[in-house]
């Protein structure tokens, strides 16, 4: 079984730290002890981690603190038709933002997507590892976000913490999409 935390070093010559896994990156290690351990290194520099809300350390955090985890996706989302989903910045044609539904059953998705069109939106499915995805492209969360008050304000908050606190083509997206969609700035 393959672990799913993983640290991985960028480098010119990563076969001299470790496992290769690219042509520029190095496995150092991998399991939750590696990130605990991290975490425990940091001491008190931490707090000033937490401040400064650096990506890296908030992966440790996630890595680490399950109830930090909880916190976050709870902050990232928002429920369409009875369906939880979750907010994500998409790297491609100037950034796009996503809502997006996880789900290892194909049953499972495809009930997600009906209940979705139900709601008049145009939900897409595709596969994604183990997973299926139902999502929901930024034309659609911007009509749902002109109908719904509270998908609009969950949307603001995103964007308004990604162009803030994101990683640095995080803030470049999140920056695009609220001067290309102003209904997100009033909020």
């Amino acid at each position: 079984m393959q672990s799913k935390n993983e640290l991985l070093v960028a480098t010119k010559e990563p076969w001299r730290l470790g496992i290769r896994k690219g042509a520029y990156e190095a496995l150092v290690a991998t399991g939750k002890k590696a990130f605990v351990k991290l975490r425990e290194a940091a001491g008190s520099y931490g707090e000033l981690l937490d401040l400064l809300k650096t990506h890296k350390w908030i992966y440790i955090k996630l890595a680490t603190d399950d109830s930090f985890k909880v916190a976050l996706k709870q902050k990232n989302s928002i429920t369409v038709a009875g369906v939880v989903m979750y907010l994500r910045l998409v790297n491609g044609r100037g950034g796009q933002l996503l809502a997006e539904h996880y789900t290892r059953d194909l049953e499972k998705a495809l009930a997600a997507a009906d209940k979705l069109k139900a709601a008049g939106l145009r939900p897409n499915i595709v596969r994604s590892g183990p997973n299926y995805v139902v999502y929901i492209a930024t034309t659609g969360l911007l009509r749902l976000a002109e109908k719904d008050d509270a998908v609009r304000r969950a949307v603001a908050l995103y964007l308004a913490e990604k162009a803030k606190n994101g990683t640095p083509r995080q803030r470049e997206i999140a920056r695009k999409l609220l001067q290309r969609y102003p209904l997100f700035l009033s909020s």
